[in-house]
């Protein structure tokens, strides 16, 4: 996809304007490549074209709903794509597709944010086997998780 395949009027689901929406993917495009999660998020949330971006299930249903764009963003999967994508891409891809859809002020998911604090695994032993939680928490998550 490219910015002229967007389409003039973008489907319901997508909360940006159309200029924005041109801005945003000519820069993706530029960062992250025509191919690969990305790209495909592009294409799926505007034209319904392509398989969904995160766990590549066939998609012939046109643009996809505000919810549909959400559970695809919320995949925890991304088995499908075998290493042939890097995991801020993904990320990426999932951030896209809560972004076109978020409300005016709406802040992102704690899970899309990425964090400056350095993770320091808690570890447990019992036995022969060892387990390491890293620890997520940061000073911007004093609120309780839903």
């Amino acid at each position: 996809m490219d910015t002229s395949q967007v389409p003039g009027t973008l489907p319901p689901a997508i909360t940006i304007s159309r200029e924005t929406a041109v801005a945003c993917l000519a820069d993706d495009l530029e960062d992250y490549g025509t191919t690969g999660p990305v790209a495909l998020a592009w294409q799926w949330a505007l034209t319904g074209n392509g398989p969904t971006p995160i766990a590549l299930e066939e998609w012939t249903q046109g643009p996809p709903s505000g919810d549909t764009l959400l559970d695809e963003s919320n995949w925890p999967y991304a088995d499908s794509w075998q290493g042939h994508a890097r995991w801020e891409e993904l990320q990426h891809a999932r951030f896209l597709l809560w972004w076109l859809t978020a409300a005016d002020g709406e802040g992102a998911p704690a899970r899309l944010c990425a964090s400056d604090v350095p993770s320091t695994p808690l570890a447990a032993e019992d036995g022969s086997v060892t387990v390491t939680v890293p620890d997520v928490r940061g000073e911007d998550y004093s609120e309780p998780f839903d």
